[in-house]
């Protein structure tokens, strides 16, 4: 199966466990020290040369002088990655400098670099160019093109809405408590499995930006396989007016992401 255009490898612990996902970086060109970060339907991975493996302090590479490649991997996803590996898979050299000039044995990264949704991380690897005790003009301070690949895992979450109502519907009039209800619906995207439950976590209710008093972190219940509601019942409104509510859902598993419902005006007459 398709992900993102990567390899898929579905695994499950019981109704509502997560679907693991592996990303495999779709080949992509990125020089040292100069460019962009290449576009990629996964994540793409940009470097840059620097003298210190804790700083990146730009630096241009000299035989014999230890220097380091800071990885950069570029998270389009709106949730976070684990990337797991990353490495140079071809290096297009400068004219007149060997590719054996170039030390970049220990440039594969191996390990979990977490990536925040719609971020970048970064990693430090070493490189240099050799010193081979001969006239190497040509290969100081050039670019070498590097061709990038990694792979990387993400759970897969739904995306959910929120919206609110009241009872009794607006208007409602003054000394009569009004009920808030949160419905929050969780849906696949394009390429995911079924929604495999209902969304679980919190909701809370806001007039006007404020949190409505006792109707913070209302526990939702499930309505349906992909719907759950949160309900909380007001104080008597004492005086005629609009209130501007909205309900801020929270999820609890990871399993989907939180939503905040549109504004509901409750007219108070």
């Amino acid at each position: 199966m398709n992900k993102f255009g990567s390899m898929k490898s579905v695994g499950r612990i019981g109704a509502t466990a997560l679907v693991s996902v592996s990303l495999v970086f779709v080949i992509a060109h990125a020089a040292i020290g100069s460019g962009g970060p290449p576009a990629g339907p996964n994540f793409s991975i940009t470097s840059t040369i620097s003298s210190s493996p804790t700083s990146q302090i730009p630096a241009l590479l000299y035989p014999g002088v230890q220097d380091y490649l800071w990885f950069t991997a570029h998270n389009p996803q709106l949730v976070p990655i684990t990337v797991d590996s990353m490495g140079i898979k071809n290096v297009d050299a400068p004219v007149g400098c060997a590719i054996s000039n170039l030390d970049f044995g220990g440039t594969t990264f191996s390990g979990a670099l977490v990536v925040p949704a719609l971020s970048s991380a970064t990693v430090t690897v070493p490189i240099n160019l050799n010193e081979t005790n001969t006239n190497q003009d040509s290969c100081e301070g050039v670019t070498f093109n590097f061709t990038y690949s990694g792979s990387a895992t993400f759970d897969e979450v739904y995306v959910t809405t929120t919206a609110v109502a009241s009872s009794p519907a607006s208007p409602s009039s003054v000394g009569r408590s009004v009920t808030y209800t949160a419905t929050v619906t969780a849906s696949a995207l394009a390429g995911q499995d079924p929604v495999p439950s209902s969304p679980t976590g919190t909701v809370t209710f806001l007039d006007g930006g404020s949190p409505i008093p006792s109707c913070s972190n209302v526990s939702v219940s499930r309505t349906s396989l992909t719907t759950a509601h949160a309900r909380c019942s007001t104080f008597a409104y004492a005086a005629p007016g609009t209130h501007s509510i909205s309900a801020v859902y929270t999820n609890a598993d990871g399993n989907f992401v939180s939503s905040t419902s549109p504004v509901f005006l409750q007219v108070v007459s």
